[in-house]
């Protein structure tokens, strides 16, 4: 009985994978025709990438469930796939960005008036597998740094971060870093000095014991997507300064071409590395830190 069982839902599996397989086709070469080649090889190579694949397999899942009448099964198919969407797609990253950086998007560093001192917070730069220092995905940081030098807007700065020995295993921390790339953008040692503190609590802290009543024009350069909880951490602890946002997620509010919507449907690495980012910047200012 079993055998028979296997042997007559075999065929109709094999079948609705094919007709699935036949759909997805036909709408890439929809893609191809109406965005043109380009379009197709980006939203195509974003499919076989890890993240495309399992959704790929998610909806196939959910297709078989379908087919075979499974209602629990498909229910619990259904409520994964639209979970992993959800959170991998680019749709609620750009919300989520462009509501988190929001009080700092009319703000253009090259704008301001120039000041005493400028805090870089650390976190944009790390060491390569060649041990030299470079910048990450929050390099921008150290860039509108070494800018605003040349421009005149920054006459000194304090670089800060220390590493957490237990999580890491290079020998240098945050600031150390920031200062060497700092320095090779072109900003002289002597106007740059180093400031300790594993989180962005405790170098607030520390800089607001330092500065406080100070009467220095002080600036702050981090990811826009970290400004607002670092702005209120440094005016809990006494600490005036003006926020320099570098690094936006969110892009200009021009919305979005269809093939852009397309490829932000598609679940992306990035995309959930970015939601954990700004999940985390929720998540310290509800706990105060």
């Amino acid at each position: 009985m079993k055998d028979s069982t296997a042997n007559s839902t075999e065929p109709k599996v094999i079948c609705t994978l094919i007709r699935l397989g036949i759909a997805t086709l036909a709408v890439l070469a929809i893609v191809w025709m109406g965005l043109g080649r380009s379009a197709f090889e980006k939203i195509a190579t974003s499919l076989v990438m890890p993240c495309g694949v399992l959704w790929y397999l998610m909806l196939s899942s959910i297709v078989l469930a379908v087919a075979f009448g499974q209602k629990k099964p498909t229910a619990i198919a259904v409520t994964i796939w639209v979970i992993f969407t959800t959170c991998g797609s680019g749709l609620l990253v750009q919300r989520m960005a462009a509501s988190i950086e929001a009080p700092f998007r009319q703000i253009n560093p090259h704008d301001q008036q120039p000041f005493d001192v400028v805090i870089v917070l650390g976190g944009g730069a790390s060491q390569g597998a060649n041990e030299r220092f470079q910048g990450n995905s929050s390099g921008d940081r150290l860039i509108l740094a070494a800018q605003l030098y040349h421009s005149g807007i920054a006459k000194r700065f304090i670089c800060t971060g220390k590493r957490i020995q237990e999580l890491t295993t290079t020998s240098h921390d945050p600031a150390e870093l920031s200062t060497d790339i700092l320095h090779r953008l072109g900003v002289p040692m002597n106007a740059i000095e180093q400031v300790g503190g594993r989180t962005t609590s405790e170098e607030m802290k520390t800089l607001g014991e330092r500065f406080a009543n100070s009467g220095q024009r002080i600036g702050v350069v981090t990811s826009a997507w970290h400004l607002r909880r670092a702005m209120s951490l440094a005016k809990r602890n006494g600490l005036e300064a003006d926020p320099l946002p570098a690094d936006f997620m969110s892009g200009p509010p021009n919305g979005m071409t269809v093939g852009e919507w397309i490829l932000n449907i598609i679940p992306q690495a990035d995309n959930l590395t970015a939601l954990s980012r700004i999940s985390k910047e929720y998540l310290g200012m509800v706990v105060g830190r």
